[in-house]
């Protein structure tokens, strides 16, 4: 397959060189500058770009209308240009603000998740419509800069640019995995997720552990009895109500999920177990896909340097993630949570609760084969999408692509779906390998050539 004519590679190479780390304040002025070089990119290409400033960091917008005004199909794409802190640093072979390519990737913070990805689908159309000037379809790239943080000001944003936004038919998003390079995932669902952090307080002050032991509740032995709690021997979440209304499997989602190439097996080599966590009589690669988790993600207190040290901590702290399922409320899963944790704990030691509301964001589901409301235009142009999303994966990668729910969130989702009656088409191009979040991402030349040529064909087919 031959490189597509726009030089993709060096397009991501200039974008992860960018240190857009939007959790870091002191990287603001990479975020913004990345934010400034996207916007001027789309400019020089023929687009309305401009940026959206909000109270910390731009949105993006860039959007072009056919010479004809009359559209055959409007569509929305989103990504994101902000990317994950880099620690630990000792783990990366390369510098990961230096594109490195080796092995048939290229190396880089960001490289995966999420401007790799994103470039080929901008590679995509610009070389559709270099071919195709006089296309009958209108297009908008939103790239916002704080997706890692939990999009904090997107919401507003959309809210704001309602009326602008809901007159696309849909939205596109390649920011979700695949099997393999030949195997590729329609993501379906995504899971909601919130976060919890609890802090356990005993005494006014450390104490001494032989004068006030056996008289003082240690409150890390109260925090270590109630997380303990919180699940039972079946690997099971034991809150009464955190299984409520998931929104069942279909027998298809049930027979691609079992047949992904991407399973237990591989799963394990690749993290180095024997075995995988079990949660009842529940399969592994639906738990990790379509139920609710509660997953304790960070914990401290007491002495935590070399040697000992003879005390009973004041406090300690606990934090707890959840991901929420398609068809459950988050924050009513964080209420259940926070309820038992604080009902579960001695009387001797007192409990408190801190959430993340910014990051607090709901699952999100599209069923491919029952989209509702079927003779609205809306409704035909997103199955038209999915047709031609299932024609062109055949083309390019040579089968069809399998329709998965995924395990992780994108909070945003579900809002621009309640905000502006829009759904996603998500096809997924990094792989579990490209080490997303983790030293080392990079991101595979061959899916860099096979997604360009996918949304290439993409774009062609949907605006005929």
């Amino acid at each position: 397959m031959e490189m597509a004519k726009f030089d993709v590679v060096e397009f991501i190479s200039k974008l992860v060189r960018f240190k857009s780390i939007s959790t870091l304040p002191e990287m603001s002025g990479e975020v913004r500058a990345c934010a400034v070089f996207l916007r001027d990119f789309f400019a020089s290409k023929g687009f309305d770009s401009i940026l959206h400033e909000t109270p910390l960091h731009p949105v993006v917008f860039a959007s072009r209308k056919c010479a004809s005004g009359n559209p055959r199909v409007r569509i929305l794409c989103y990504g994101h240009y902000d990317v994950q802190p880099v620690d630990p640093l000792d783990k990366w072979i390369s510098q990961p603000f230096e594109p490195n390519v080796r092995d048939g990737k290229i190396f880089a913070r960001g490289a995966a998740d999420n401007k790799g990805p994103t470039a080929c689908v901008i590679a995509g159309f610009l070389n559709f419509i270099d071919k195709n000037p006089d296309a009958p379809i209108d297009i908008a790239f939103m790239l916002e800069g704080e997706e890692e943080i939990g999009s904090v000001h997107m919401r507003d944003f959309i809210e704001r640019n309602r009326d602008m936004l809901s007159a696309y038919d849909y939205v596109v998003l390649s920011d979700t995995s695949s099997a393999s390079l030949d195997d590729v995932i329609v993501t379906v669902g995504l899971r909601g997720t919130g976060s919890l952090e609890f802090r356990f307080k005993g005494p006014n002050c450390d104490v001494h552990s032989g004068m006030y032991g056996g008289i003082v509740y240690n409150p890390i032995q109260a925090m270590a009895e109630v997380c303990a709690s919180l699940h039972n021997s079946d690997g099971l979440v034991n809150i009464q109500g955190f299984y409520d209304g998931i929104l069942s499997m279909s027998d298809r989602e049930k027979s691609d999920t079992a047949s992904a190439p991407f399973g237990e097996e591989s799963i394990k080599k690749q993290l180095g177990l024997d075995e995988l966590y079990r949660q009842s009589d529940i399969p592994p690669m639906e738990a990790g896909r379509a139920y609710p988790t509660l997953e304790f993600v960070g914990i401290g207190g007491g002495y935590q340097g070399a040697g000992s040290k003879s005390v009973i901590p004041s406090e300690c702290f606990c934090k707890i993630s959840c991901r929420s399922a398609p068809g459950q409320d988050t924050r009513h899963l964080l209420d259940l949570v926070e309820k038992a944790v604080k009902e579960r704990c001695p009387k001797q030691v007192k409990v408190s609760c801190n959430r993340e509301k910014s990051s607090c964001g709901e699952a999100y589901f599209v069923d491919p084969r029952g989209i509702k409301g079927g003779s609205s235009i809306k409704a035909r142009r997103l199955s038209e999408a999915f047709g031609a999303l299932e024609k062109c994966v055949s083309k390019v990668y040579g089968r069809k692509p399998l329709y998965l729910r995924e395990g992780a969130s994108i909070p945003l989702m579900s809002d621009i779906h309640r905000l502006t009656g829009l759904d996603c088409v998500m096809l997924g191009l990094f792989l579990p390998q490209d080490n997303i979040h983790a030293p080392n991402e990079g991101f595979s030349i061959e899916s860099i050539k096979r997604g360009c040529a996918y949304y290439e064909e993409f774009f062609s087919t949907v605006s005929r």
